[in-house]
């Protein structure tokens, strides 16, 4: 069997990258549907969500309702986007970022599949997403679940030789949280 271009994704290898991003999705959701009611917790409360919902009302950029801190806006600016599509609320903010730790853990699929196996790609992942520490960021409104996600999918677009896909990754992990630019520039 002729081995598939590193370079370009096959129609086959997006469609098991849809899948299993759905499949993902939808797992997290059922595991984490107890808790997408809860209210904000620690810097959610006093930062995350006050600088999102500054960006939904008024598009600014540098917060006004909180104390203006260093953080790069990516994450606020989607959890504004999701609000303005689907309403503002713990739900949505839950869900939202469940989004970003299923592409996240879709990566880290991708990546296990393509340096062993399908069944080590999906223990990895399962017993990633159950670890205490994953499984409760998965689902909070803070930077870390995106500078999981976009690193990953740096890391995967670069062994998979993508380089300008794992350019654009690298970029938007800088976006979500400064420090993930200690580990894209070693690539």
């Amino acid at each position: 069997m002729p081995r598939k271009t590193p370079h370009a994704p096959t129609g086959e290898s997006l469609t098991s990258a849809l899948l299993a991003f759905a499949a993902i999705f939808a797992a997290l959701w059922l595991v984490h549907f107890p808790l997408l009611r809860l209210p904000y917790f620690w810097d959610e409360a006093g930062y995350f969500i006050p600088a999102a919902r500054d960006i939904l009302i008024s598009g600014d950029l540098i917060p006004h309702t909180t104390l203006s801190n260093a953080h790069p806006p990516l994450v606020m600016l989607w959890l504004a986007l999701c609000w303005k599509l689907a309403g503002y609320s713990p739900l949505v903010t839950r869900t939202a970022m469940l989004l970003v730790a299923s592409f996240g853990f879709t990566a880290l699929w991708l990546l296990g599949r393509r340096v062993s196996s399908a069944p080590v790609a999906t223990a990895t992942v399962v017993l990633t997403a159950l670890s205490p520490t994953v499984f409760s960021q998965s689902a909070m409104a803070q930077l870390d679940i995106a500078a999981f996600a976009l690193v990953l999918w740096t890391l995967y677009s670069h062994i998979a030789g993508r380089r300008w896909q794992a350019i654009i990754f690298a970029a938007l992990a800088a976006v979500a949280k400064e420090t993930t630019v200690a580990v894209t520039v070693t690539l």
